[in-house]
């Protein structure tokens, strides 16, 4: 998962919090530090900001601006007010328009909350400002696949694997370009090194579970999802996947078995209620079928509509 960029120890290094104040620094950056310091960070940007204002090159309000912010965006999205964490950033960046760090913050941020073409933008700035910087190639790679555009994602990412070879993640996260892309042999030599690198894990075992399936290899299919419940007893796609394996075969008293374990695991997961509706079909229980068939669509229609709501969100959403 992202994370914002800063620590608080990062933060008080950064603004000069060791007791020695900078020569030229302005007062109320020096005022800003101290309220930091203090953990006063909402007084701290003010005083940050009236410090810009008066001097917007003062490198001291710069950094101290970012860590306050920082620092005000990561409260925010503790207590789920991820609008307020968009907005802390945003106004950071109208005083501190070209720092790598807050540009990172604010893509990931974006991110999030699936402002994909603002993300974009944003971390590509951020990217031109320190184009070396691995987590922000692996950032912005992250972007690309959510906007759908493989190459360019994939292209990050195996920058990225070349700077830090040895990242599980980045080779799940590679796979899953490959798998957008149905190139499936390649994905499989992905989830495998992922595995390789962390094998305590469930979700690469889940994705060659997934390629198997959808490749019609129903036994080895089983066979990986049962990995990932070895691990995660309760993992929604994967008792969906196996339920879905255990239909195409035929042996439908399996199927349901796993697909109840399914519903009751993720009762929000559409395909989940689909097949165990097909299922239960073939095992004569129409009642059940229809009830299971019904709630797969409404979890469809519900599904659409959120959909069509986060692209008008992004869509109303002004460029940063």
């Amino acid at each position: 998962m992202f994370q914002l960029s800063a620590t608080l120890a990062l933060v008080i290094s950064a603004v000069g919090l060791s007791g020695a104040t900078p020569p030229q620094t302005p007062p109320a950056a020096n005022s800003g530090a101290g309220l930091l310091q203090s953990g006063k960070a909402s007084e701290a940007r003010d005083a940050f900001e009236s410090a810009l204002e008066v001097d917007p090159s003062s490198k001291e309000a710069q950094e101290g601006e970012v860590a306050a912010s920082e620092q005000l965006a990561l409260q925010a999205r503790k207590e789920g007010r991820m609008n307020d964490a968009l907005t802390c950033l945003v106004r950071a960046q109208q005083f501190v328009p070209k720092n790598e760090r807050l540009l990172y913050d604010l893509g990931i941020q974006e991110d999030d909350m699936h402002l994909y073409q603002d993300a974009d933008r944003t971390l590509t700035a951020a990217e031109q400002l320190n184009p070396g910087d691995p987590n922000v190639i692996y950032a912005v790679a992250r972007v690309k696949m959510d906007l759908g555009q493989l190459s360019a994602a994939e292209e990050k990412m195996e920058a990225y694997l070349k700077l830090r070879p040895g990242d599980a993640s980045a080779h799940y996260g590679l796979a899953r370009v490959y798998q957008l892309g149905l190139q499936f042999d390649k994905a499989r030599i992905e989830l495998q090194r992922c595995i390789e690198l962390q094998p305590l894990q469930t979700e690469a075992y889940y994705q060659l579970g997934d390629i198997a399936l959808g490749q019609g290899n129903f036994a080895e299919a089983i066979a990986e999802f049962a990995m990932t419940l070895a691990r995660d007893p309760k993992h929604g796609g994967a008792l969906t996947g196996t339920g879905q394996a255990y239909f195409k075969q035929k042996q439908y008293v399996q199927a349901e078995e796993f697909l109840q374990r399914a519903v009751a695991a993720a009762p929000d997961y559409e395909t989940g209620h689909y097949y165990l509706g097909l299922t239960l079909a073939r095992l004569g229980r129409k009642e059940d079928s229809e009830r299971e068939l019904t709630l797969a669509t409404k979890l469809a229609g519900q599904a659409a509509k959120s959909a069509r709501s986060g692209i008008q969100s992004s869509l109303s959403t002004p460029n940063q």
